[in-house]
């Protein structure tokens, strides 16, 4: 239903916006969507860390509370830890994404000359920073066991906030649906953690002894680390696209940069759902050694989430090369506020190829293994200095074309790799003795 209603909710929001925002306004609400999404920077990759471990846990752990097996009690040492470190390191991250979220705000907007943006940036950015401190409790039910409720109250999130979104537009709230949809963001996350599953969380946090064979430092710490260089690198990269347009030109050419990629990400987060309802599962299933079974489902879900990107992307293209045709018909400026097509090609190029890269990376911490660092950092290294340079040089072309020809001349090229090199010493066939 999350997948269904993206697609319905998507092309409302999009024609509202064409109806009640100027190009610059466009950019500038793209922005901030941008600016917001630096919490990424925050999470350093520990989410899907938290994901994998509590699904190792999940084999070993009723869930109840009511078993006093050692291998139970253990258990529940090693949740309370997760609990305890991540909610900690959370709480410091909100803090730190406020402070450089306000930053680079105001320098962006400022050297964009954009108006109307100062009030909505202050409202929505703290609200952003209840999300970052709330997001490690989500992952940690999802991980163990909660996936239903998990993604029930994401559909809950986006079809409330799509309404609340289009209800503003409508009104004439302009900027200002972005806080009508943090808001909402932030009321169903909090009634999850804090009111459904309260108990959940408080049965552990009651647990004092550590556990005997875990610890956040040995355990957690090495795999956040670096899934936290991936992350950091991977989004100055790929995150900032009309940040840079907007500082290194207007907010006027950042729009329709900015709205193209409000459908691609759509079509992302479609195609990666795929994988990331799978991928809780497919981590308990190597903490419970089942491993040939879990490589087989990866395989199985990948190549189905790698089509629907691609028929995704293929889709949007040709509705752009039917903008003009539209124009005909609607009298309304439609080709003005998306890319070309060709353009879309060269962003389409790009999606595919970091798709293939999140599928490896994702398969490798459901082994409990370390992101592959240096093939990652390398490779989105390369794209960052392209797409930086690309958009200061070239504004949207010369971004676009940076991105797509690094992704398919270094980044996807080390990172599989690095992979195939990963999986031949780790395969999925479980040795027998």
């Amino acid at each position: 239903m999350n997948k269904v209603w993206q697609v319905l909710a998507g092309p409302i929001t999009i024609a509202l916006i064409i109806v009640n925002f100027s190009l610059q306004d466009q950019g500038v609400y793209s922005a901030i969507i941008g600016i917001i999404g630096i919490q990424s920077l925050f999470e350093l990759g520990l989410l899907n860390v938290l994901i994998g471990q509590a699904g190792h846990e999940l084999p070993h752990f009723s869930g109840d509370g009511t078993s006093d097996s050692d291998v139970q009690n253990e258990s529940m040492k090693r949740m309370a830890e997760l609990i305890r470190y991540s909610r900690r390191w959370f709480a410091i991250a909100s803090i730190l994404f406020v402070a450089l979220a306000f930053a680079i705000g105001w320098i962006t907007f400022q050297r964009g000359n954009a108006d109307g943006w100062q009030w909505p940036l202050a409202f929505v950015i703290p609200l952003s920073a209840i999300t970052v401190f709330l997001s490690p409790s989500i992952a940690i039910l999802e991980g163990a066991g909660f996936r239903a409720e998990v993604y029930r109250n994401r559909l809950f999130q986006m079809i409330t906030g799509s309404l609340v979104v289009w209800l503003g537009l409508t009104l004439g709230f302009k900027l200002w649906v972005l806080v009508l949809s943090a808001t909402v963001q932030v009321g169903w996350m909090a009634y999850l953690t804090h009111w459904r599953h309260a108990s959940f969380f408080q049965q552990f946090l009651v647990v004092k002894q550590r556990p005997f064979n875990f610890s956040w430092r040995y355990d957690v710490a090495p795999i956040q680390w670096r899934s936290a260089i991936v992350s950091i690198v991977f989004y100055i990269a790929t995150g900032l696209f009309t940040v840079i347009v907007i500082n290194f030109h207007s907010a006027t050419e950042a729009a329709p940069l900015g709205m193209t990629l409000t459908v691609t990400s759509a079509i992302q987060m479609l195609a990666l759902a795929w994988i990331q309802t799978k991928y809780p599962l497919v981590a308990a299933m190597h903490g419970a050694r089942r491993r040939e079974e879990a490589g087989t489902l990866w395989r199985q879900i990948s190549v189905t989430s790698t089509a629907l990107l691609v028929t995704g992307l293929g889709t949007l293209t040709a509705l752009i090369a039917l903008l003009p045709i539209a124009e005909t018909w609607t009298s309304v400026a439609l080709v003005p506020r998306f890319l070309s097509v060709t353009q879309v090609v060269m962003l389409g190029v790009g999606c595919v190829l970091t798709h293939a890269i999140a599928i490896q990376g994702f398969y490798v911490l459901s082994r409990r293994s370390s992101p592959l660092i240096g093939a990652s950092v390398l490779g989105y290294g390369t794209v960052a200095v392209a797409v930086w340079l690309g958009g200061y040089y070239g504004g949207t072309n010369g971004l676009l074309v940076g991105y797509a020809t690094a992704m398919l001349i270094v980044a996807f090229p080390i990172h599989t790799f690095a992979y195939l090199k990963f999986r031949s010493a780790q395969p999925d066939q479980t040795s027998r003795a």
